[in-house]
């Protein structure tokens, strides 16, 4: 029989394993023909940019597969080194990926209705990210928690704008929106938006909730 304690690494593992594996099937797939110059995939205006996209999407690897591995406690309080050498290497390329959104944004970005998306997103990136290092700084690990999940679902919007017209596809829930233009301006505030919301309340609302229900039976 598995123990409670087992039962819960393996379920982080299987968890956290899926979402690997996702992320670095779309991180290839997309990723590869930049990196390898396909210019049959790869608009004109793009490959002008190359070295800023190089730029965006080397260090976005690292939030994509580090951030995972800080989340799994086994990982976290076992290898206690290893955890604070990849949190700095996962800041570092966060706030380098998401910086280069401004300059993508004003370059090769083809979507005029999603701009002010990303921009905002990449804003609330960087400022999650700069939070959960001042607050290891200060010691405070609880808000370094929270901060660094909220930064992870920011840099995870990679994987879900990509899986979006998938769903949509098996699914039909978008077919109501016949301009593919506008379609995909959708898809690029939702693929951030939801997920972020989902964690704040988790994060925020859930327990502010359960603390005043807890204090209106008394």
């Amino acid at each position: 029989m598995l123990t409670r304690k087992r039962k819960i690494l393996l379920g982080n593992l299987f968890f956290w394993g899926i979402v690997l594996l996702v992320s670095t099937y779309y991180y290839l797939t997309n990723v590869e023909s930049y990196i390898f110059y396909n210019p049959s995939e790869v608009s004109e205006v793009k490959l002008k940019y190359k070295w800023w996209l190089v730029a965006h999407f080397a260090p976005a690897a690292t939030t994509l597969f580090l951030g995972p591995l800080q989340f799994i406690p086994y990982i976290r309080n076992r290898f206690l080194k290893f955890h604070r050498i990849s949190g700095k290497i996962y800041i570092i390329g966060s706030l380098v990926s998401a910086l280069t959104v401004y300059v993508l944004l004003v370059t090769t970005y083809s979507l005029p209705g999603a701009i002010p998306s990303l921009a905002l997103l990449a804003t609330i990136w960087i400022f999650t990210t700069i939070m959960a290092y001042i607050s290891i700084r200060k010691r405070n690990v609880k808000v370094h928690k929270e901060f660094m999940i909220r930064s992870y679902v920011c840099g995870l919007a990679f994987v879900f704008i990509r899986l979006l017209p998938e769903v949509d596809y098996f699914t039909g829930i978008f077919s109501f929106i016949e301009d593919e233009t506008m379609r995909y301006t959708i898809y690029e505030w939702i693929c951030w938006v939801y997920p972020l919301m989902i964690t704040e309340f988790f994060l925020s609302w859930r327990p502010q909730l359960k603390k005043l229900l807890k204090t209106s039976r008394k």
